[in-house]
């Protein structure tokens, strides 16, 4: 004879969260369960640069490039030839006041 399945205090479901499983959304190639978030690109960062009124906040080459929008090889390139933000280094390691950063994007929008 088969007993009923039920939900113990110390069992948890599957998925573990509020919703069924049948509501989860799926990816519809692999029929998997997908995140609630789903990310557009392997190139973006795990985490977004500060936001702009933060600007005491020194950001990383990874921070400067997704707030230009451009590659970080860019970045590097502008070095060489002394466009872009003006960086510098703690350590060896490169980095950019926020202000500075913004600061210069709003004189290019200037300048047109």
């Amino acid at each position: 004879m088969m007993s009923k399945d039920t939900k113990g205090p110390d069992q948890p479901m599957l998925w573990d969260d509020d919703e069924p499983p049948d509501s989860q959304p799926t990816d519809e190639r692999s029929r998997r369960p997908t995140s609630r978030i789903a990310r557009t690109s392997a190139a973006v960062p795990d985490r977004l640069p500060p936001t702009p009124t933060d600007h005491q906040e020194l950001w990383d080459i990874d921070f400067v490039a997704t707030y230009l929008g451009v590659p970080k090889q860019t970045i590097y390139g502008w070095r060489t030839t002394g466009y872009g933000p003006q960086g510098f280094r703690v350590g060896k390691h490169l980095r950019w006041r926020s202000s500075t950063v913004i600061t210069w994007t709003l004189r290019l929008e200037r300048e047109g």
